[in-house]
């Protein structure tokens, strides 16, 4: 990935990074690519999709089943969490509504950041500093 590739994504003069660049950028701040998507805001649910398969694939049967569908999955995992001795206390909250995308584009002409300085700056970002 390119400086400029780096610098026009946090400019906000590229919005839509192809699949080899959200992967090179993930590799560089040692995340996952899920965590620089729209929308991410360290939500739990990234995590477990991440870490297990089964809950990918409960994702994948209840995709086309609407809101029932997902009622009663969810319904399901509440009684799940219940006989294992766990509440919905504690699992995090999902933010409703979802964290905001990202930020416009700032006007004006900018000198070029280094590799460094890009990879700093988007971890700022990703962390809302």
């Amino acid at each position: 990935m390119t400086h400029q590739v780096v610098n026009d994504l946090l400019n906000g003069v590229k919005s839509n990074p192809s699949t080899s660049q959200l992967m090179g950028l993930a590799r560089a701040l040692e995340c996952p690519a899920a965590y620089l998507l729209p929308g991410y805001n360290g939500l739990t649910s990234l995590s477990v999709y991440e870490e297990h398969q089964d809950a990918r694939e409960a994702l994948r049967l209840v995709h086309d089943l609407g809101e029932a569908g997902a009622a009663e999955l969810l319904e399901a995992a509440r009684e799940i969490r219940l006989r294992h001795g766990g509440s919905d206390l504690t699992v995090p909250e999902v933010p409703d509504p979802p964290p905001p995308a990202a930020e416009p584009p700032r006007p004006g002409r900018r000198r070029r950041l280094s590799f460094t300085e890009a990879a700093e700056r988007a971890v700022s970002d990703l962390e809302g500093n």
